[in-house]
């Protein structure tokens, strides 16, 4: 006898499975990832609703004796129709469910739902190309906390003293013009006067408040912060660097999607 199961999930990748029948690959709240047999030609109704990135109710039907799933149907919540015509939404989607399959949701699947989701629909509300990218960035940064890898970009690893002082967030915040420097080999961050020597990559200071801010305010809030096209260009790479390393391999996605992302 098979058993039937209700989960809340959004749609990564759909890949054909032989003939008429289709492999959907979901990323849901209770199981993480997992993939089901979605069956029917392509004018079938569940095939217009099972595609890359809608998101919704999920009903599944497991066989017991060959531990698989079929979907059974889907109730499509929340569509996200400009992923589309825009290839960094898209390209951008596709990266963070590449990162998702291979951390194996970092272990922590209610953590990620919740920031891959917020992603997902923020990407959607994006009007422009640079506000993507900065929505980029914050999901990589908060990923690597899920991860247990982002290191502190608060204060100086060596000295221990603030990169900024006051209320971040505020007109009283003051910075520090060098920047940080980050060490490869210890995963931190040391000021401009502490790094100074070592080949390691720089981060200017326009780039350690926005990382400052992303950790330490509501989403909401975080994506109200103004950030230069080139320290926004710096940052992503730094970022991608990271998660690459966190990832333990090289990213298809960043591989081929380079001169989009």
């Amino acid at each position: 006898m098979g058993q039937n199961s209700i989960k809340q999930g959004i749609v990564l990748s759909v890949k054909p499975l032989g003939e008429n029948n289709a492999s959907v690959c979901f990323f849901t709240q209770e199981s993480g990832i997992l993939y089901a047999t979605m069956y029917g030609g392509p004018k079938s109704r569940l095939k217009s609703l099972a595609s890359p990135w809608n998101a919704g109710t999920v009903y599944l039907s497991e066989s017991s004796q060959y531990k698989n799933y079929k979907l059974s149907d889907f109730d499509v919540k929340r569509y996200h129709l400009s992923f589309r015509e825009n290839l960094i939404k898209s390209w951008s989607a596709a990266l963070a469910a590449e990162i998702l399959i291979k951390t194996k949701c970092a272990g922590n699947s209610p953590s990620c739902w919740t920031v891959f989701n917020g992603f997902i629909d923020g990407l959607e509300l994006c009007g422009t190309d640079g506000q993507c990218t900065l929505g980029l960035i914050r999901f990589l940064w908060r990923f690597l906390e899920i991860l247990g890898v982002q290191p502190d970009i608060s204060c100086c690893s060596q000295c221990g003293e603030p990169f900024f002082t006051g209320k971040n967030g505020g007109d009283t915040v003051s910075y520090k013009l060098g920047g940080a420097v980050y060490n490869v080999n210890e995963n931190s961050f040391a000021c401009s006067a502490c790094g100074s020597g070592t080949s390691s990559l720089i981060l200017n200071a326009e780039s350690v408040r926005y990382l400052s801010a992303v950790s330490s305010l509501t989403p909401k809030e975080s994506r109200l912060i103004p950030m230069s096209a080139e320290s926004a260009g710096q940052l992503k790479q730094f970022l991608f660097y990271l998660i690459e390393n966190a990832c333990g391999s090289r990213l298809t996605c960043l591989e081929t999607g380079m001169g989009i992302l």
